[in-house]
């Protein structure tokens, strides 16, 4: 029998013996189901078919047997076939394995026929023809599919770039396999510096951060993710919230890591701005009562579990309404952030000078070695408070009243230390005013 009418007569046959050949032997058609499988390999059986019925002339014989058959770019069930399989998953090798298996079921089950060898030469002819008809859809199927995958590649690196998230991934040694435009803007680098190199290679500053979450995920084969700041070019901070994600081959195994870098810098830059605002005093740039409560109960727990003294310094101006109501709320301003100023040059860092309301400031001094410490630091705020201020228009020259206590020697909780300066401050007022006033248990909390 002619091969042609043999494929017609015995096409379901042929596709069964193939789609159990890709049940068992191609891992990338698990999930298909044997339609889809077969969707173009019939139709191309019957194109073969109809082309073997034919006759052929000798220039067409001549360019086959040369390979130099053309291909007129039409879209053929062989090049549709080459896309497809790629959207599906499969890889250039088992889409090319489908012919060869076609190749032999057709031609195994054709030789079986009648138990005959072929040694006709018209049935020799025909298995030729045959065999270069599948390897013409070899090719076209391997042309739609290497075109998909360049388009494919060209759109991906398109959207990669479109977006402002850095892209890049990792092999299992830590080295960049992929950069997107993003990062290797960032970086300064091109990919082909990038290739093949750790971030140690490239001396980025954050490569032991990258190298640590790459590491962390191969060991757990789960996402990890962090933030993490990168210093561009032109020196200003960048902040990105990276994610990593593992690449498993078909074994379960990690093959490789994947990174998304999404610029949080302006998140970040609202979130300060909005713990500044809570925690801070507008006019001063000193901490305010929230924060200085937070950092007091810190203070004093930490004093009294180690047993390391504290003292808290309660300064209210003397007579600032007087001021203010003189010469004006923008002359009261100059002289509340002047007073700022001069409070926090008197101490260290270590300590917290803060703005409770109005004209009251508080001062927080902290790990006191030297008892007489306190005293001094005291003594010279009221005495840069009593140097003359300029307003602009207007030198003034004002006092300050303070008052102090200590922990743990007058109290151990936070609030009675609070109420203890106060009442320390309240006592130096009703001496005269421009003094600083230790707390003892009998002094009472009424101005002077």
């Amino acid at each position: 029998m002619r091969l042609d009418k043999f494929i017609l007569e015995n096409l379901e046959g042929i596709l069964h013996e193939w789609e159990e050949f890709a049940a068992n032997y191609l891992p990338d058609a698990d999930g298909m189901n044997k339609r889809e499988l077969g969707d173009h390999l019939r139709q191309m059986l019957l194109t073969i078919a109809a082309d073997l019925a034919r006759p052929q002339s000798a220039k067409d014989q001549s360019q086959k047997a040369k390979g130099q058959q053309i291909s007129d770019g039409s879209v053929t069930a062989a090049t549709t076939h080459g896309s497809e399989r790629l959207a599906a998953g499969f890889s250039l090798n088992s889409t090319v394995s489908e012919f060869r298996a076609l190749r032999a079921s057709v031609t195994r089950l054709w030789i079986k026929q009648d138990f005959k060898q072929i040694n006709a030469e018209t049935d020799l002819g025909d298995l030729i023809r045959f065999n270069e008809a599948i390897d013409q859809a070899i090719t076209e199927s391997v042309v739609g599919y290497s075109t998909e995958k360049e388009y494919d590649s060209r759109m991906f690196e398109t959207i990669l770039a479109c977006g402002s998230d850095l892209i890049f991934s990792f092999d299992l040694d830590g080295r960049f396999v992929y950069a997107n435009k993003q990062l290797k803007d960032l970086f300064g680098l091109t990919m082909e510096e990038m290739i093949g190199k750790n971030c140690y290679d490239l001396h980025v500053p954050i490569a032991a951060e990258l190298q640590g979450q790459v590491e962390q995920v191969i060991r757990s084969k789960g996402s990890v993710s962090r933030e993490a700041p990168y210093t561009a070019s032109s020196g200003k901070p960048v902040w990105h919230d990276y994610v990593f994600t593992p690449v498993f081959n078909k074994y379960g195994e990690v093959e490789s890591v994947v990174c998304i870098g999404h610029d949080v810098t302006e998140r970040r830059a609202s979130e300060h701005n909005n713990w500044t605002k809570a925690n801070y005093d507008d006019l001063t740039g000193l901490p305010n009562r929230s924060f200085f409560t937070h950092r007091l109960e810190e203070s004093v727990k930490h004093s009294h579990r180690f047993g390391s003294p504290i003292a808290l310094l309660f300064i209210d101006l003397d007579y600032f309404k007087e001021i203010n109501d003189q010469f004006g709320h923008e002359a009261g301003d100059s002289l509340l952030k002047q007073t700022a100023e001069r409070i926090h040059a008197c101490v260290r860092e270590s300590d917290t000078a803060a703005r409770i309301g109005g004209d009251e400031f508080i001062v927080i001094l902290k790990n006191l070695q030297n008892p007489e410490h306190v005293e001094i630091v005291a003594e010279k705020i009221r005495q840069r408070l009593a140097e003359p201020f300029d307003l602009g228009n207007h030198t003034i020259q004002i006092s300050a009243s303070i008052g102090v206590s200590l922990s743990p020697q007058d109290t151990t909780y936070a609030t009675e230390l609070v109420n203890h300066a106060d009442s320390a401050m309240y006592a130096s007022k009703n001496k005269g005013r421009n003094q600083v006033n230790f707390f003892s248990p009998d002094q009472t909390h009424q101005m002077g």
